[in-house]
């Protein structure tokens, strides 16, 4: 950008050397006599100012148009953190509900086997016989004694004869 500065500086100066005459400049109000080089390079100089105004102008609103994407990526940026953060929770949350899950059906199944045990302790009897042989009576006679153990710890006896 530089090198392309001094090639138009230089030849400015190069028309201008050529260009010494002098030269009458009319407006409308009034005229004026100057070397030609003058206006050459006054007219330059008002181009440069123009040019100057327009890139300033036109960086001021590229700088509003960065400002205003910024804004926006920044907004974009946050919405991204907050849906991050929310599917880690939802993710965090169905994980301990699928263990909690696993938990209750791993209860469920002691319970169920625990329940059954019961039952069949239940249903189930357990009966004693003893046959004892009378020591006052020798005789045939025997007496059978027959206990039964239930669940709760209690018993019943029935005696035979």
């Amino acid at each position: 950008m530089m090198v392309i500065a001094i090639i138009l500086l230089i030849l400015v100066g190069i028309v201008a050397f050529l260009n010494m005459e002098m030269t009458t400049l009319n407006l409308y109000f009034a005229s004026f006599d100057f070397p030609l080089w003058l206006i050459l390079v006054g007219f330059l100089l008002i181009g440069m100012l123009v040019a100057a105004l327009f890139a300033l102008s036109k960086g001021a609103r590229n700088r509003e148009v960065i400002k205003n994407k910024n804004k926006e990526l920044d907004k974009a940026e946050k919405f991204r953190d907050n849906e991050i953060d929310r599917v880690k929770k939802e993710s965090e949350a169905q994980l301990e509900l699928q263990k909690k899950e696993a938990e209750i059906q791993g209860l469920n199944s002691r319970l169920a086997s625990l329940e059954k045990n019961q039952t069949n302790q239940k249903n189930e009897k357990v009966s004693t016989v003893q046959t004892t042989n009378a020591k006052n009576n020798p005789s045939a006679s025997k007496d059978i004694l027959v206990e039964e153990y239930h669940i709760d710890g209690t018993t019943t006896d029935k005696s035979k004869k």
